[in-house]
């Protein structure tokens, strides 16, 4: 009765989004591609220099009558109005003892163009000018020279205003006067002489029917081939059978294992006493949840706001595809960081706060340096291994920070803070998705990129001023502590390779690692649909950007982590392997679902509805991987074996992301969706057979480690 509750509050949410979409296709040609040509022509209204006052609002119209020839014979469409102002010199009176180096204070002028409910306000302070240049035209289609998935009265809309685009322009001047002042000189200034020019961009403007075989055709978002789903039919009715039977044979699959200790069965309680780390349960939560929204910001940004600011500007499948692939590679191999940060450490400044600090330090680095690409929208190879060099920063303070996890936590405190920590991660996806895709329709991609700065420069303070146990120095200049634990831990600290490496070999020698290794491999391969949904929604479905990035980034992401929070509390109540079984088997029903019921695409209430369903499931799914991946991890190479699983994790999903080109090319989005759910099937196999309870059956209480 609860489960159906929840389910019902769920639809209710869903039926509250907004409503369909409109597919007419009535107009002029229909859905498809058009190549769109545009000659400019700047036709100037009114020249003139005045004097205006400090602090007086100067407005005056002007009206394009004098001018409509002009327009006309420039092709008819007025698509901006440009207010351009000059003010070389200034005009200030000494008094006093001035010596001349006081003069020339500049002013601050601001100038404001508006038609309509267009309007652009820009203000300046110098001696050169500035201007404002105000449009309300579609800019990224002439970027790209194509159209895609519109109808031709569609593309003629992002253009052609007609009346509402004539006539008159409202236009104003502002002048805040600045001047010298002290005890014994000042100044007077009371305006400043501007001269305007006021000029309307024109265009004449081409839209045809894209050639088949030409460059334009190439844009279109996935094949056409199709693979009739009744293929697909014996892949589901053979999961369907195969859950039932491990249903009846619960014990014998161990789907009654909970994967979560019960708090009251482990001694020891946190405390929010002390100030490090290691004493302070509040210091901990809040120094691994800061580190974990910082890992989440650039991949929400990636995944969600680059891509779909890629994807409406004519960027393929196969180019978001590699994007993703060099984004998620480090990930893939960041185990290789755990023997590293194993090894060598600098105990007098903390085991793991060194490591993390370089890598934000090299993420904040990347940032910048991107900011230097000219053009990225046709730079996307260069952004694409830029990101590759920060994301190998990020993996850095991943692995960093698992390890600082499984150092400073208590054991009971695992689970309830790793929940925590990936509720985070989902919160910096909502700032990099949601929140900078928003930001991004305004501020434009470097934009976007420099905010990150700030913010991850703001969460860095954490681990700037928090360290990991007494004694530990934040900075080199501060005076060493009696206690310094450099003496003590330099030994115990830094192991030999050859030490680290039989450990690890030990506990992969068990069946339930090696099969963990197979389930972590497998799990991520339905990522193939991820550069797919933004070509559906925005170039298919014609949502705009900003609306996809705020459900991406905002709602989706919202229901990720609701999902996260259920699946834990189903998991610990009925058992980790049973949800992650019953839970891949409805979410890829849901997929599946979603492919074959393309009549329906046109709803935003369906598409939302069946997306979030997709979205929340598998997040239940993941949820109680995570718990298993712990559960079957050694402790004593805890951090290097469980960055191992979660590598193989983001390595299946840079295979995911290499069958998106190949499978795009050829088939339909229905069939794409097919195969993404069939694939989401695998898990079931994949997890069958891991013992939860093995490691700690085996290994808990060894002390042998084999010889290197």
């Amino acid at each position: 009765m609860r489960a159906r509750f929840h389910v019902a509050i769920l639809m209710m949410l869903l039926m509250m989004l907004p409503g369909c979409l409109s597919t007419t296709d009535e107009t002029l040609g229909g859905v498809g591609t058009y190549e769109v040509e545009a000659t400019w022509t700047t036709i100037d209204l009114e020249t003139k220099t005045a004097f205006y006052a400090d602090d007086e609002v100067v407005t005056w119209t002007l009206n394009d009558a004098d001018v409509a020839g002009q327009i006309e014979d420039a092709g008819g469409h007025v698509v901006g109005l440009v207010l351009a102002m000059s003010y070389p010199a200034d005009d200030e009176s000494p008094s006093g003892l001035c010596t001349g180096l006081e003069a020339d204070v500049p002013d601050i002028v601001s100038g404001t163009a508006t038609k309509g409910e267009w309007s652009l306000e820009l203000t300046d302070s110098g001696f050169g000018g500035h201007e404002v240049n105000l449009t309300w035209h579609d800019q990224a289609i002439l970027d790209a020279g194509v159209a895609t998935n519109l109808t031709e009265q569609e593309v003629l809309d992002r253009f052609v205003f007609g009346d509402e685009a004539r006539g008159a322009f409202d236009l104003t001047v502002v002048v805040d006067a600045q001047a010298h002042n002290s005890a014994l000189c000042s100044h007077s200034d009371d305006g400043e002489e501007v001269t305007t020019v006021a000029s309307l961009h024109v265009l004449d403007l081409t839209v045809t029917p894209a050639d088949a075989d030409g460059d334009a055709a190439s844009a279109l978002a996935v094949g056409t081939g199709a693979i009739p789903s009744v293929i697909f039919a014996p892949v589901f009715i053979g999961m369907i059978a195969l859950v039932a039977f491990v249903t009846r044979h619960q014990d014998r699959f161990q789907l009654r294992f909970v994967l979560e200790e019960e708090e009251e069965e482990i001694e020891g309680e946190s405390t929010s006493e002390g100030v490090t780390m290691t004493d302070s349960y509040r210091a901990r939560v809040i120094t691994l949840c800061a580190l974990y929204v910082a890992q989440g910001i650039p991949w929400g940004f990636i995944t969600v706001t680059f891509v779909t600011f890629l994807a409406a500007r004519g960027v393929g499948a196969s180019e978001l595809a590699l994007l993703l692939t060099l984004g998620t590679l480090p990930w893939s191999v960041k185990f290789l960081w755990g023997p590293v940060i194993d090894r060598y450490q600098m105990p007098t400044y903390g085991r793991r706060r060194p490591w993390i600090l370089l890598a934000q330090s090299g993420m904040m680095f990347m940032l910048g340096a991107m900011l230097f690409v000219p053009d990225p929208t046709n730079n996307v190879s260069t952004i694409a291994i830029m990101f590759l060099i920060y994301n190998i920063f990020t993996s850095l303070q991943d692995v960093s920070t698992d390890a600082l996890a499984v150092d400073v936590l208590q054991p009971h405190e695992v689970e309830k803070v790793n929940s925590y920590m990936f509720t985070s991660k989902t919160v910096g996806g909502a700032i990099g998705g949601a929140g900078l895709g928003t930001i991004i329709v305004f501020t434009g991609l470097k934009g976007a990129i420099l905010l990150q700065i700030p913010i991850l420069a703001g969460l860095m303070i954490a681990p700037l001023m928090m360290t990991e146990r007494p004694g530990e120095r934040r900075f080199p200049w501060e005076k060493k502590a009696e206690d310094d634990p450099e003496v003590d831990d330099i030994e115990a600290s830094n192991q030999n390779f050859a030490e680290i490496f039989a450990k690890i070999r030990t506990a992969l020698s068990l069946r339930s690692a090696y099969l963990s290794i197979v389930l972590s491999l497998s799990v991520s391969l339905h990522f193939l649909l991820i550069p797919v949904l933004p070509l559906l929604f925005v170039r298919e479905l014609g949502w705009t950007e900003a609306g996809f990035n705020a459900t991406n980034g905002g709602w989706i992401l919202a229901l990720t982590v609701l999902g996260y929070l259920v699946g834990g509390q189903l998991g610990r109540r009925f058992g980790g392997k049973k949800i992650i079984i019953y839970a891949a088997l409805g979410t890829a029903f849901v997929t599946a679902l979603w492919g074959v019921s393309g009549s329906l695409w046109g709803s935003t209430v369906w598409m939302v509805g069946v997306w979030s369903l997709k979205n929340f499931g598998w997040s239940v799914v993941m949820i109680n991987i995570y718990s298993l991946m712990m559960k079957v991890t050694w402790g004593e190479v805890g951090g290097t074996q469980f960055t191992g699983y979660m590598a193989m994790m983001n390595l299946s999903a840079i295979i995911g992301y290499q069958l998106t080109g190949p499978l795009a090319e050829r088939f339909d989005y229905p069939t794409l969706f097919l195969i993404g759910a069939a694939l989401q099937t695998m898990v079931i196999l994949a997890v069958l057979y891991i013992d939860p309870d093995q490691t700690r059956r085996e290994l808990e209480t060894t002390t042998a480690i084999p010889s290197a």
